[in-house]
């Protein structure tokens, strides 16, 4: 099935993924072949970036560790409504020079997190919803070296990120097919100052000509996959950005299922990053960046299950259209294709 929510409150083919209440569990085995082309867009390296101008990671380890804390909740007491309210707490105690990718780096060095955040759903009839909201704040260093020219751990910015997502569908339950349309919107905050460290991770950085390091208002991402977010090709994340989306699901058979979905992709703050699913920089965006517009992402999935739905084959192609930002930041005008060919066996 595809990586968005559940299609259905209950599926007799596919089953629940996971039901406490009989301790029944799903475990899944996938064999993905993928191919990707034009992996820069018909410009740039593939290794780390898309931009030849790639800073150098130390290797250096600040010999300290890092911890997550989590809290997490479900709210089950409104009918038709599921309430999840959830907080992390992230520590990173290595040094901050260890981040090759500056302010933007994922998980970056050097910080204390806290994370307050939650997630609504709601099924009511034909209609569904899903609102998730998340402010971070706390305290990060910046990896600027000092006067005698060492990288300082002093946790001398402020953060202030926040993200929203936001899902409204339709389905058809009367219809065969039992089609679902739906729009959605994702909004990650930047940080306009995100490449004010320049040599970030060579331990001696220092600021970059116009920019100034006082905040860290990037939003991190903890959630384990983007698909929800940014589409099946992962050439954008939860994080530095805007996009309006629309999907369209159905079931031609009770053993197959169909979908696609268009996105819209742009930037919330031109001169931050532009970041991958991995999280780290896709490419860097210029100093002197003004343009937004990353580009528009089209998928099509469609899923075929054998074996009362314990094995399913997924077959899914995404074309992503250029925008003015890989232009002007890349230099390139060749749009990228992807397919995957997915295998899954549940016991």
């Amino acid at each position: 099935m595809p990586q968005k929510e559940a299609y259905e409150v209950y599926d007799p083919v596919i089953g629940r993924n996971f039901d406490i209440k009989n301790f029944w569990l799903r475990a899944d085995l996938r064999v993905r072949p993928e191919w990707r082309n034009g992996v820069c867009f018909g410009g740039g390296t593939p290794a780390t970036a898309c931009t030849a101008a790639q800073r150098t990671n130390s290797g250096t380890d600040g010999s300290a560790d890092a911890d997550m804390f989590i809290f997490y909740n479900q709210i089950k007491s409104i009918p038709g409504f599921l309430v999840e309210p959830y907080y992390v707490l992230y520590i990173n105690n290595l040094a901050a020079s260890v981040n090759s990718d500056g302010l933007g780096a994922p998980k970056h060095a050097d910080q204390v997190r806290h994370m307050f955040g939650g997630r609504i759903e709601m099924r009511k009839g034909n209609w569904d919803l899903i609102t998730e909201n998340a402010w971070q704040t706390g305290r990060m260093g910046s990896g600027l070296a000092n006067a005698n020219g060492t990288a300082q751990n002093q946790r001398n910015l402020t953060i202030n990120a926040w993200a929203t997502r936001n899902w409204i569908g339709y389905t058809f339950f009367e219809h065969k097919w039992k089609p679902r349309f739906a729009v959605g919107f994702d909004y990650a905050s930047g940080d306009g100052q995100a490449n004010c460290a320049t040599n970030a991770g060579t331990g001696n950085a220092t600021a970059t000509a116009g920019m100034t390091c006082k905040t860290a208002n990037t939003f991190e991402n903890f959630f384990p996959t983007n698909y929800i977010h940014a589409g099946y090709m992962l050439n954008h994340a939860w994080r530095n950005s805007i996009q309006a989306q629309v999907n369209i699901q159905a079931r031609p058979t009770a053993r197959d299922h169909i979908e696609f979905w268009g996105q819209l992709h742009y930037l919330a703050s031109a001169r931050d990053n532009w970041y991958r699913g991995a999280q780290g920089p896709l490419a860097w965006s210029r100093t002197d960046n003004a343009t937004t517009h990353v580009g528009n992402e089209m998928d099509f999935a469609w899923t075929h299950m054998f074996a009362d739905g314990r094995v399913s084959l997924t077959a899914t192609w995404g074309h992503f259209f250029v925008g003015q930002y890989v232009k002007n930041n890349l230099g390139t005008n060749s749009d990228q294709d992807w397919g995957i060919l997915q295998l899954w066996m549940s016991f």
